[in-house]
C-alpha cells in the first residue's frame, strides 16, 4: 500500500516536473473548425491565453501544474470550459475536441473596447482604422504616417515595408487611374473602414493563379458604409512671403459604386496633386533613406498648375467602366554647377559647369479600364492609357574644361522642343470551365510611342595653353539644327492554358509573340554655312534614316505542386529565340543579331506557420539595348563630349537569385523581413570611351563584355517598443556591383557598394501629442583600377525630429528640424552640413470644425536652397552636382471642408 502510494507520489512530482505541452481543436456545431476562439488555460502555476488558427486549433508549450481548467470564448458562441488533471509523464497530451453552440439570446448594449489594428494574411496585410485615432479631417497621407511600417515622404510618395506605392484602388477601382497622390492628398481619413496593403502580381496572375515574375504593393482603400454614398469636398487658399501662393478645390460624389470626382491646384510651392507628372530640371529618384529629410525635395524653383477628373460607374449588373483625364502644366527654373572628372591613361580631364535650365512641361494623361463578366461566366478586360507630353526647354551652360596642358573655355546652348503622344491597350480574354482549376487566358497588348524633337544647339569656346595662358586655336563655333522623329511600335500576343493535375498540381502552358518596331529619322542643318540660295545645309555625316526591328517568340511551360498549406513549389522553363535587326535603307546596310534562349525559372515557398515563411526565387531574363545605344549615327551637339550607336550590340540576358524571409508577429504588432539577391549579366551592354589625343574631347559608344554582377540585400523591421504608442521602423539595405567599362580599349572594373541605415521611431505620448525621430546614414564607396587605384568614401548622416501638439480641439501646433552631415566627396561645395526647420499653427473653426487656418513657416534657417546634391561615380568619370530648391517662405492659408449626405429616397 505504502509502495503504491510512494509511487503515485513519484509520478505526480515527476509529472509536476515536466513542462508540458496541451494542444487541441474547437468546432462548431457542424463539425467545422473555429478561428479566432480565445482559449484561456490555468492551472495552479500557469495562466495562459491562445488564439485558434484557421484549423480551429490551439497548442499550449512549456506549462507547469497538474490541475487544468479552460475555457473557451467567442462572440456569438456560448462559452464552454474544461477541467483536466493531468500526472501523466508525456510531454504532448492532446485535450478532447471541444464543440462551442451558437449563442441566441438580445444584448441590450455592445462596448466595443478594442479592435484588432492589423490583420496579416498572406499577401495581404490589413490595418483596420477604427483600432487608430487620426486628427478630425486628417486627410488620407498623414494618417498613413502613423500606422506600422508606412513611411510618407514630404513629396507624397509611399512605401511600405521598404518598397514603395505605385497604385491606389479605392473599393476594388481604381481612383484617377491608381495615382498615387490624388488618393493620399484627397481622401479624408474619417471615410476609411480599413486598408489592405497587396502583393500584386499582375492580371494574368490574378486569372490563372501562377505567380510569376515580381510583385509590386498596390493599396486597396475600403470607404465605411456610411461614407459609400456622400458628397464631399474641399477647398484652399494661401499666400505667403517671396510671393508663394497655393489654391486647390476638390469635389467628390460617392453613390455605392458610382464615384465622380473633380480636383484641381495652382501652387509655387511644389504641391502635386498627381504622381505622374514630369518634374523636371534635376528631379531624380527618391531614396526611402531621405524619409527624415524635412527639406524641399525638388530641385529649382517650380509653378505647378494640374486639373483632373474621374469617372467610375457600374453599367448593368456584370460591367465595370472606370475613366480619369488629368492634366499637369509644370514650369521649372533650375541653375546649379557640377564637377565632372574623367580619368584616362595619361589625360585626366576637369569640367567645371555653371548652368540655367527653363522648362515647360505639358501632361494630358488618359486613362480607362473595362471589366465584363459574361453570362457563361467568361471575364473581358480592356485598359488604355493615352498621354500626351510636350516639353519646351532652354539650356545655358559655361563651361571649362581643362587637362595638363591646355584649357578649354566656352558656352553651350539649346532650345529643344519636344512633343510625346504615346498610347497603351491592353485586352484580356479569361475563359470559364466547369472543371475548377482550368483556365484559359488570352493578352493583347499594343503600344506606340511618337518622339518628335526640334533642337537648336549653339557652341562656342576657345583653347588655352597653360604655359602661357594663351589661345593656341582659333575659336570654335558650331551651330545646328537638329530635327528628329522616331516612332516606336509594339506589340505583344499572349496565350496561357492552365491545367489541373491530379489535386495538388497545376500545369501552365503559354506560348508569347512580342515584336517592337522602331522607324528612326535624324536631320541635322549646319546654319553657320552662307548659302545664296537659301538653301538647307544637312549634315550628311550625322543625318541618319534608320530601322530598327526586335521580335521574340517564347514558348514556356510551368509547374505548380502545392502538397499542404506549407509547401509551395513553381518550375518552368521556356525557350526564347529573338532578332534584333537593323537597316540603313539609304546605304543599304543591315545589321543582324539572332539567338535562343534558354529560360529556366523557379520558385519555393515554405510556410513555417501562418506567421512565418521562406522562399527562393530564380528568373532568366532578356533585355534589348535601348535606342540610343544602337543608332548608327554620330551626334556631336555637345562638340566636346560625342556619343555614337553602335548597331551590332547583342541583348543581355541576366540570371537572377533571391531568397525572402518573412516573419508576421500579429499578437505582437511586429514585421521582419529580409532578402538576398544575386544577379549576373551576359552580354552585359557597356560604355566605351576614349579621348582624342592632346585635347579635352571625348568620345562614347558602346559595346557587350562579360564579368558584370551584383549582390543586393535589404531588410525591413518594425515593432512596437514596450506600448503599442511607441513605434520602432528599421530599414536598411546593402548593395554592391561590379561595373564594367572600357576606357581607350581597356577594359575597366568599378567596385560600388552602398550602405543605408534609416531608425524611425513614432511616440503617441497621449491624445494631444504625438512625435517622430529619425536617424538615417548613407554610405556610397567606389574602387576603380585604371590609369591607377583610385577609393572614394562619401558619407551622409541624417537627424530629423517632428512633433505635434493638440492643446484643445481647435488649436494644433507642429514643428519639424533636420540636420545633415556630408562627407568624402571629391567637391568641397558637396560637403557641407545644413539644417532644415519648419513649423506651423492650426486652427479650427465653424461647426464640426469645418475650417481650418494654417499659419506655416518654411525653412526657417533657409538652408534648403542648397540641398539639391547629385553625384554619380561610373566607369571613369566622378561626377558632382549642386542645383538649387526652394528658400524661406511663411504662408498663411485656409482650407474649408464641405460634406452632405444624399436625401433618402
Amino acid at each position: 500500500m505504502f509502495a503504491i502510494i510512494g509511487l503515485l507520489i513519484t509520478n505526480n512530482g515527476l509529472a509536476q516536473s515536466i513542462n508540458k505541452t496541451f494542444y487541441g481543436t474547437v468546432v462548431d456545431s457542424t463539425g467545422a473548425p473555429l478561428k479566432s476562439v480565445s482559449v484561456r488555460l490555468s492551472t495552479n502555476l500557469d495562466t495562459v491565453t491562445r488564439i485558434t488558427d484557421e484549423k480551429g486549433q490551439y497548442r499550449f508549450k512549456n506549462i507547469k501544474g497538474n490541475n487544468l481548467y479552460i475555457t473557451y470564448s467567442m462572440l456569438g458562441y456560448q462559452m464552454a470550459s474544461k477541467s483536466l488533471f493531468s500526472i501523466e509523464a508525456r510531454s504532448e497530451i492532446l485535450v478532447p475536441t471541444i464543440e462551442l453552440m451558437p449563442s441566441s439570446f438580445f444584448i441590450k448594449d455592445i462596448n466595443i473596447v478594442k479592435v484588432i489594428p492589423i490583420v496579416f494574411k498572406q499577401d495581404t496585410t490589413q490595418f483596420n482604422f477604427n483600432a487608430y485615432k487620426f486628427r478630425k479631417g486628417a486627410l488620407l497621407e498623414e494618417a498613413l504616417k502613423g500606422l506600422a511600417g508606412f513611411q510618407v515622404a514630404r513629396d507624397g510618395s509611399v512605401y511600405f515595408n521598404g518598397k514603395s506605392i505605385n497604385r491606389i484602388e479605392v473599393d476594388s477601382k481604381p481612383f484617377f487611374g491608381g495615382d498615387v497622390l490624388t488618393a493620399t492628398r484627397n481622401l479624408p481619413a474619417d471615410f476609411v473602414q480599413n486598408i489592405q496593403v497587396i502583393d500584386s502580381y499582375g492580371n494574368d496572375t490574378q486569372q490563372t493563379g501562377m505567380k510569376d515574375g515580381d510583385s509590386e504593393k498596390i493599396i486597396n482603400i475600403i470607404l465605411k458604409e456610411d461614407r459609400k454614398k456622400i458628397y464631399f469636398g474641399q477647398i484652399t487658399v494661401g499666400g505667403g512671403t517671396n510671393e508663394r501662393y497655393i489654391g486647390s478645390f476638390g469635389i467628390n460624389k460617392f453613390n455605392d459604386g458610382e464615384e465622380v470626382s473633380i480636383i484641381g491646384s495652382i501652387n509655387n510651392t511644389n504641391t502635386n496633386l498627381f504622381s505622374f507628372g514630369s518634374l523636371t530640371g534635376g528631379e531624380r529618384d527618391r531614396s526611402l533613406l531621405e524619409i527624415g529629410d524635412y527639406s524641399d525635395p525638388t530641385d529649382g524653383l517650380n509653378n505647378v498648375n494640374s486639373i483632373g477628373i474621374n469617372a467610375s460607374r457600374k453599367i448593368g449588373t456584370n460591367t465595370n467602366l472606370n475613366a480619369s483625364y488629368s492634366f499637369v502644366r509644370q514650369e521649372n527654373s533650375t541653375e546649379g554647377f557640377s564637377e565632372l572628372t574623367s580619368t584616362y591613361i595619361g589625360n585626366t580631364i576637369r569640367r567645371k559647369e555653371d548652368y540655367s535650365i527653363n522648362t515647360v512641361d505639358l501632361n494630358h494623361r488618359i486613362k480607362f479600364d473595362m471589366e465584363t463578366r459574361f453570362k457563361n461566366k467568361d471575364a473581358l478586360k480592356v485598359a488604355g492609357n493615352l498621354w500626351f507630353n510636350k516639353q519646351i526647354a532652354t539650356n545655358t551652360k559655361d563651361t571649362e574644361l581643362r587637362n595638363s596642358d591646355s584649357k578649354n573655355l566656352g558656352t553651350y546652348q539649346d532650345s529643344t522642343t519636344q512633343e510625346n503622344p504615346n498610347g497603351e491597350l491592353e485586352i484580356l480574354y479569361s475563359k470559364f470551365f466547369n472543371k475548377k482549376g482550368r483556365k484559359l487566358i488570352g493578352n493583347l497588348q499594343l503600344n506606340s510611342n511618337d518622339n518628335n524633337r526640334k533642337e537648336v544647339a549653339r557652341e562656342s569656346y576657345q583653347v588655352y595653353d597653360l604655359s602661357d595662358d594663351r589661345p593656341i586655336d582659333t575659336e570654335f563655333s558650331q551651330n545646328q539644327f537638329i530635327n528628329s522623329k522616331n516612332i516606336t511600335s509594339s506589340s505583344k500576343a499572349e496565350v496561357t492554358f492552365v491545367e489541373p493535375f491530379f489535386n495538388k498540381s497545376l500545369f501552365e502552358f503559354s506560348y508569347s509573340f512580342d515584336i517592337t518596331q522602331i522607324d528612326a529619322i535624324r536631320l541635322v542643318e549646319d546654319r553657320l554655312i552662307n548659302n545664296p540660295s537659301n538653301s538647307i545645309n544637312y549634315v550628311d555625316s550625322l543625318t541618319v534614316d534608320y530601322n530598327y526591328f526586335f521580335r521574340s517568340n517564347r514558348t514556356s511551360l510551368n509547374y505548380q505542386f502545392i502538397p499542404n498549406s506549407k509547401f509551395k513549389l513553381n518550375v518552368g522553363f521556356a525557350v526564347q529565340p529573338l532578332l534584333l535587326q537593323g537597316k540603313l535603307p539609304r546605304e543599304e546596310v543591315e545589321y543582324k543579331y539572332e539567338n535562343v534562349n534558354l529560360i529556366p525559372s523557379a520558385n519555393i515557398i515554405y510556410r513555417f506557420n501562418n506567421e512565418m515563411d521562406w522562399q527562393i526565387d530564380y528568373k532568366g531574363k532578356n533585355n534589348q539595348p535601348n535606342f540610343h545605344q544602337i543608332i548608327p549615327v554620330i551626334d556631336n551637339t555637345n562638340s566636346r563630349n560625342i556619343v555614337v550607336g553602335n548597331p551590332e550590340l547583342k541583348a543581355e540576358f541576366s540570371h537572377r537569385i533571391s531568397t525572402t524571409f518573412r516573419k508576421t508577429m500579429a499578437s505582437t504588432g511586429q514585421y521582419l523581413e529580409s532578402n538576398l539577391a544575386y544577379n549576373i549579366a551576359l552580354n552585359k551592354i557597356v560604355s566605351d570611351k576614349r579621348s582624342i589625343d592632346n585635347s579635352t574631347i571625348q568620345e562614347t559608344t558602346f559595346k557587350n563584355t562579360g564579368g558584370y554582377y551584383d549582390m543586393r540585400w535589404y531588410y525591413v523591421f518594425n515593432t512596437p517598443l514596450f506600448t503599442e504608442n511607441l513605434q520602432l521602423d528599421l530599414t536598411g539595405n546593402t548593395d554592391y556591383y561590379n561595373n564594367l567599362s572600357f576606357i581607350d580599349d581597356r577594359k575597366r572594373t568599378t567596385k560600388q557598394l552602398f550602405f543605408n541605415q534609416a531608425l524611425q521611431v513614432r511616440y503617441q505620448w497621449s491624445d494631444h501629442v504625438e512625435s517622430v525621430v529619425n536617424a538615417n546614414y548613407m554610405l556610397n564607396n567606389a574602387q576603380y583600377d585604371i590609369p591607377y587605384r583610385t577609393k572614394i568614401n562619401a558619407h551622409s548622416f541624417l537627424a530629423g525630429v517632428g512633433a505635434k501638439g493638440y492643446f484643445n480641439d481647435h488649436i494644433s501646433l507642429g514643428m519639424e528640424m533636420s540636420q545633415r552631415f556630408n562627407d568624402g566627396y571629391t567637391s568641397t561645395f558637396m560637403n557641407i552640413n545644413p539644417t532644415i526647420m519648419n513649423a506651423f499653427v492650426e486652427f479650427t473653426f465653424l461647426p464640426n470644425n469645418l475650417a481650418l487656418l494654417r499659419v506655416q513657416g518654411f525653412d526657417l534657417f533657409d538652408q534648403n536652397k542648397s540641398m539639391g546634391f547629385t553625384s554619380e561615380y561610373i566607369g571613369n568619370d566622378v561626377y558632382e552636382a549642386r542645383n538649387n530648391r526652394l528658400g524661406r517662405y511663411f504662408m498663411l492659408s485656409l482650407n474649408l471642408r464641405l460634406q452632405k449626405y444624399p436625401k433618402k429616397k
